[in-house]
C-alpha cells in the first residue's frame, strides 16, 4: 500500500500568508511568512502521517480559460493577490527543489484539477489523503482510496472526510457533491447558484433526482412529479430560469480528472538549501522539515 499526501499548495500558502504576520521577513525586508508557515505545516503533516510520498500541487492558472468561457463570472470579483505573496511562491519552489521534493501542476488548470488527475490514477492499493481548505475537493473522496484532510486550524486540527463523513456533513455523497455545489452556489468563486436555493434545498433536490437533467425536465412540466418541486411553483420557476446557468456550471464546478499533469522534483542540494535558509531567514522551518523527512 502506498500512503500519499497531496498538498493543495495554493490553498495552504494562502492560509499561511494570512495566519502569520508580514513582519516575518528576510534581512532585505521581503516577507517570508507564507513560506515559513507552509514549511512548518508540511513538517508537521509528514511527522504525524509518515507518508510514503508527498506531492506539492500548485495552481498553474487559478482562472482557467475553459471555465471562464463557460461562465464569465467565474472568480471575476476575487481580489488580486497581495503584492508580497507571488514572490513567496517562487521562493517555496526553490526550497522544495533544493529538498528534492515532488511538485506538480496541470498547465492551464487549477491545483484542484491537477489533484483530480492524480487521484484518478489511484489504485485499490493506494491510500491518498488530500490536504486542503477548499471544500470543492470533497467531490474527489472515494472509499477506501481517497480522503480529504480539511484544514480547520492550520494543520494542527484537521477534519477527516471519507464518504460517510461527507454525507453526514453535507447531506450528499461525494459523487454528487458537484451537483449540490452547483445548485447552492459559491460566492467565493463568483457562482450565485439558483435563486432561492440554499444548502437545505440543494440537498433535497440532489436526494430527489438522479441527476440535474431529470430535475430540470421535471421543473419544466406543468405538474412536477416529485413533491420537492410539486409543492413549490416558485422553486420550479427558479430552476427553469437558471437552466442555462446550470448547463454552464457542468464545465465549471466539476473537478477535471483528464488534464495533463506535470510532476517534477529537483535534485537534493544541501548547500543550496543552507544558503536559502540563511539568506532568506527561514532556517527554523527548513530545519524542522529536514528533521521530519529524516525521521
Amino acid at each position: 500500500m502506498t500512503d500519499r499526501l497531496l498538498l493543495d499548495t495554493s490553498s495552504l500558502m494562502y492560509r499561511a500568508y494570512f495566519a502569520l504576520p508580514a513582519s516575518i521577513s528576510d534581512p532585505a525586508g521581503h516577507p517570508v511568512n507564507a513560506v515559513h508557515g507552509y514549511l512548518d505545516m508540511t513538517a508537521r503533516l509528514i511527522a504525524e502521517h509518515q507518508p510514503d510520498e508527498v506531492i506539492h500541487v500548485y495552481d498553474h492558472d487559478w482562472r482557467p480559460a475553459p471555465r471562464v468561457a463557460a461562465y464569465g463570472g467565474y472568480k471575476v470579483d476575487r481580489p488580486p493577490d497581495p503584492e508580497s505573496l507571488p514572490p513567496q511562491f517562487e521562493l517555496l519552489r526553490e526550497v522544495l527543489d533544493a529538498f528534492g521534493l515532488l511538485q506538480a501542476e496541470a498547465p492551464g488548470w487549477e491545483a484542484d484539477d491537477a489533484i483530480g488527475a492524480l487521484c484518478a490514477r489511484a489504485g485499490k492499493d493506494d491510500c491518498v489523503a488530500i490536504v486542503t481548505g477548499d471544500r470543492d475537493l470533497l467531490q474527489l473522496v472515494r472509499d477506501p482510496e481517497i480522503r480529504v484532510l480539511f484544514t480547520l486550524r492550520g494543520v494542527s486540527e484537521l477534519g477527516v472526510f471519507d464518504e460517510a463523513t461527507v454525507e453526514a456533513k453535507h447531506g450528499v455523497p461525494p459523487s454528487r457533491y458537484a451537483e449540490y455545489a452547483i445548485l447552492r452556489g459559491d460566492a467565493s468563486d463568483g457562482l450565485p447558484g439558483v435563486k432561492g436555493v440554499g444548502e437545505k434545498t440543494a440537498r433535497s433536490l440532489v436526494a430527489a433526482y438522479p441527476n440535474l437533467d431529470t430535475m430540470l425536465d421535471d421543473a419544466r412540466t406543468d405538474v412536477p412529479t416529485h413533491p420537492v418541486l410539486g409543492r413549490s411553483t416558485r422553486l420550479s420557476a427558479s430552476l427553469r430560469e437558471a437552466s442555462s446557468y446550470l448547463v454552464a456550471m457542468r464545465d465549471v464546478v466539476p473537478i477535471r480528472s483528464d488534464v495533463e499533469v506535470r510532476v517534477w522534483s529537483g535534485e537534493r542540494d544541501d548547500e543550496r538549501l543552507d544558503d536559502l535558509a540563511e539568506r532568506r531567514r527561514i532556517k527554523g522551518p527548513v530545519r524542522r522539515l529536514h528533521d521530519a523527512l529524516g525521521a
